[in-house]
């Protein structure tokens, strides 16, 4: 009995030691990219840091080209953190952010995000009270666990008929 009890304690101990939350002061940055994929074009047009990505794209999906639509850093702490914006030239709004994140392990850190989202809406045509109505064009919802400065690509969501697609990619750095 004794050994089964100090069994747990020492296993107990060792999830504890290995699931470290983020001190308060600890933030995560988070560089997003929204690539489109497309079943038009020839050129991709990115920038040279996703030149990679967008050779594993090509060989997993069947899109002619990729273009990079949007790109920003969300920084935030362990908390929820969020931010929007607009896609120029298309005008979708997005919406991004996270209900939490933690932190494991020793450098480099793995990343684990809760309730990872992505929405892109579009104005309607009506206005409701006063108000521009916005109907949801994609979306993209997970959690993610990643490493520091790994970049992954999280998802997909079709965009159109036409069979265009937003591609979500992140990059998380860890500053402590």
């Amino acid at each position: 009995m004794k050994r089964l009890i100090w069994l747990l304690a020492a296993t107990a101990g060792l999830v504890l030691a290995q699931d470290k939350q983020a001190p308060a002061s600890t933030n995560v940055e988070f560089t997003v990219y929204l690539i489109s994929g497309s079943a038009q074009g020839t050129a991709d047009e990115v920038p040279k840091d996703l030149e990679s990505t967008v050779r594993q794209l090509h060989s997993v999906f069947a899109y002619k080209s990729y273009k990079l639509s949007e790109s920003f850093i969300l920084r935030g702490g362990a908390g929820m953190a969020s931010t929007e914006g607009v896609i120029p030239v298309v005008g979708l709004r997005y919406r991004f952010g996270y209900f939490r994140f933690r932190l494991l392990g020793d450098p480099p850190r793995a990343v684990q995000l809760e309730a990872l989202y992505l929405e892109l809406t579009r104005p309607t045509v009506g206005l409701k009270d006063g108000k521009q109505i916005y109907e949801t064009v994609a979306k993209i919802n997970t959690n993610l666990d990643m490493r520091d400065g790994q970049k992954i690509v999280v998802g997909k969501s079709s965009l159109n008929i036409g069979g265009d697609a937003l591609i979500l990619v992140i990059v998380p750095r860890v500053i402590e």
